[in-house]
């Protein structure tokens, strides 16, 4: 495209220019159209420059290794080869022509570079090594210790690193990214934050050509802005995905997805796999999206493939219930179970995926488990008392981060074995579970709000349930559309059964007004919705048809709004079906007002739902060309209704 408009003598500033305006790929498609820019020195410098800056780093290598046999004697031209070896994962390849450089001005570059390709080849050791013969002090060299360190779980020694290298470089996005990094693993959650918004403005301030937050403010339809050597540079990728870490690891899931949201636009083939693994686990649009996404990273391998890929993809299948895939995966990279799995892990995992083929089994296994876990949670809660007692801070801060570890490996133990019974329908079973486990993780918001459900689905708990349901509504209360109208519904169902009727009203009031300030008119808050669907579904099922009823047809504005959907429609089906099988076997008897509110809310869902599938697309046969819709099926129950009433 350029040949043809650049005039002849001109070439060298126009190709300068570019490069001064950081337009790489537009130098690279100008060159490219030049047949001697491939065969000159000059030529083939500036296309390994700008592959390089492109981030094309085979066809940089490419360039810099015919520079190499062009000119053997500059030896910038090996370190430029090396470094494009290293970023394409050629590590050996890398490390071997770095032994070839033997000018003293480039040693220091040649061993920060022979340093990083043993750290990312997973060699510490000679990392350490070759460590030692650089500059003490320097910005750099206390910036590698510190990874090292890092690597070696020295969260603490290797923060030290981070900062005097920050002090005696100045700012560096991406070693103070390398200190939020540290604070993060230290649970110091507002420490890595503080470090990350200033990462975050400094990005905002110094690089607008980057478009941050410009997919928020455009609805994810903002131009990608590629993969410049400054986004590498400003370190806002890397902070950005650590805020959604952060954010994800505290259960805010929205947060998580508005850190990504925040990062410079980019389209899917240009994401870094870092970002495309926290997308995956963050996505909304369905398991499969994000299976695909953590499969395709695991088959990139390291180093690209980000260590906790392994381990979230199993844990993903384990949550879905997919233990086919799980073991299939257990089995198909099972050299990577010893390098990604700890030992917890894999017992956890193996247990989970028992349960499809032995519940038995996987009974034996979780049980081994968590009596030593518990073990360790006493052993860790004596040492506490025995620090305290003598005042010994320092040993108890350390004793009480690996407490509250040993607990976050205990909690996910005594929720599947509680699960075991639950899949049975054997709440006491579960219940009991519960118990057993309350001595550590009863004061744990997630152990207390599944103790509620399981209290619920007993049916005879309602009192015990409603007092476990209630701390968590009420921390809400602020933001109570936060609460999961599950919880919701639930709670009003035990106030009602509990004769709370008045406790029962003020909840669903309040929701309703939440609901009112939010702006519910495009059906996006449902809260209100599925609290009157429950409280309905549970009134019909104590054969008060009249009163439950009336509860489902408020919840779906009569059939009129945007509630009326097939997964709305299924709770309706199934009550109104109960009544007529009531009426069919004369076990209940309503007033003709009743009846008649029935049949005009069959009528309005009739002709409101002519179009409306009335089951999900998911749940579509593909054998089936055109599923039944809302309209079609409230016919045939209003007119099962009618014949059953005698009505002409």
């Amino acid at each position: 495209m350029f040949s043809q408009n650049v005039k002849d003598g001109e070439y060298t500033k126009v190709v300068y220019n570019l490069i001064k305006e950081e337009r790489f790929i537009d130098v690279v498609t100008l060159l490219n159209n030049l047949p001697e820019s491939c065969t000159t020195r000059a030529g083939l410098s500036l296309l390994g420059y700008c592959y390089y800056q492109c981030q094309e780093f085979v066809e940089a290598s490419n360039c810099y290794e015919q520079l190499c046999l062009l000119k053997p004697g500059v030896q910038e031209y090996r370190l430029s080869y090396a470094q494009s070896l290293f970023q394409s994962g050629l590590f050996d390849e890398a490390f071997k022509n770095t032994t070839q450089i033997t000018d003293e001005n480039l040693k220091e570059k040649v061993l920060q570079l022979q340093s990083a390709i043993r750290y990312s080849n997973e060699d510490y050791a000679g990392a350490q090594s070759i460590l030692l013969q650089r500059k003490v002090s320097h910005e750099s060299t206390l910036n590698d210790e510190g990874c090292l360190l890092y690597q070696a779980n020295a969260h603490d020694r290797a923060l030290q690193r981070f900062n005097a290298a920050l002090q005696t470089g100045g700012f560096n996005p991406l070693i103070a990214y390398n200190a939020a990094l540290c604070h993060f693993r230290k649970r110091e959650n507002a420490q890595a934050m503080n470090y990350i918004a200033e990462i975050v403005e400094r990005g905002i301030r110094n690089h607008p050509e980057l478009g941050i937050g410009a997919q928020a403010e455009t609805e994810g339809g903002a131009r990608s802005v590629g993969n410049p050597p400054s986004l590498a540079l400003s370190g806002l990728a890397q902070s950005l995905n650590l805020k959604a870490a952060i954010e994800y690891q505290e259960g805010n899931l929205e947060g998580a997805r508005e850190a990504l949201i925040d990062l410079p636009p980019r389209s899917e083939p240009e994401l870094d796999p870092v970002t495309l693994h926290n997308l995956s686990l963050t996505d909304t649009s369905g398991t499969g999206t994000g299976l695909r996404r953590l499969a395709f990273l695991l088959e990139l391998g390291p180093p690209a493939c980000p260590p906790e890929t392994f381990a979230n993809i199993l844990l993903l299948c384990c949550k879905h219930e997919m233990y086919d895939t799980a073991a299939d995966m257990l089995a198909e990279h099972a050299h990577l179970t010893y390098k990604y799995l700890s030992p917890y892990l894999y017992d956890l995992l193996d247990a989970l995926i028992t349960v499809q083929t032995s519940p038995e089994d996987a009974e034996e296994k979780l049980g081994v488990l968590s009596s030593q876990l518990a073990g360790r949670l006493r052993s860790l809660s004596a040492k506490v008392q025995e620090y305290r007692v003598n005042s010994d801070q320092e040993s108890l801060r350390k004793t009480l981060k690996e407490y509250e570890t040993a607990l976050e490996n205990y909690l996910p133990v005594a929720m599947a074995r509680a699960w075991l019974p639950w899949r049975d329908d054997d709440f006491a079973g579960a219940e009991r579970e519960f118990h057993a486990s309350a001595e550590f993780c009863g004061e744990t918001p997630h152990w207390q709000l599944h103790a509620a459900h399981v209290l619920f689905m007993r049916g005879d708990k309602y009192k015990e349930a409603a007092a476990f349901y209630e701390p968590v509504v009420r921390q809400n209360y602020d933001d109570i559309l936060s609460v999961s109208a599950a919880v919701l519904a639930n709670l009003c169902v035990a106030y009602i059964m509990t004769t709370q009727n008045e406790e029962a009203e003020e909840l669903m009031r309040k929701v309703e007004r939440a609901e009112e300030r939010k702006g519910s008119a495009n059906g996006q808050c449902l809260h209100l919705c599925i609290v009157n669907l429950v409280i309905g579904t549970l009134y019909c099922a104590k054969n008060n048809y009249e009163f439950g009823l009336s509860r489902i047809a408020h919840a779906l504005d009569g059939g009129v709004g945007p509630r009326l959907c097939a997964d709305t429609w299924l709770h309706v089906k199934r009550c109104v079906l109960g009544l007529l099988t009531a009426f069919a076997k004369q076990a209940v008897v309503l007033p003709s007002v009743a009846i008649m509110e029935v049949l005009n809310f069959l009528h309005t869902c009739e002709v409101f739902g002519l179009s409306i599938p009335s089951v999900l697309t998911s749940q579509i046969d593909d054998k089936i060309e055109e599923p039944q819709t809302i309209g079609v099926e409230s016919r045939k129950l209003r007119a099962l209704l009618l014949k059953i009433m005698e009505y002409d």
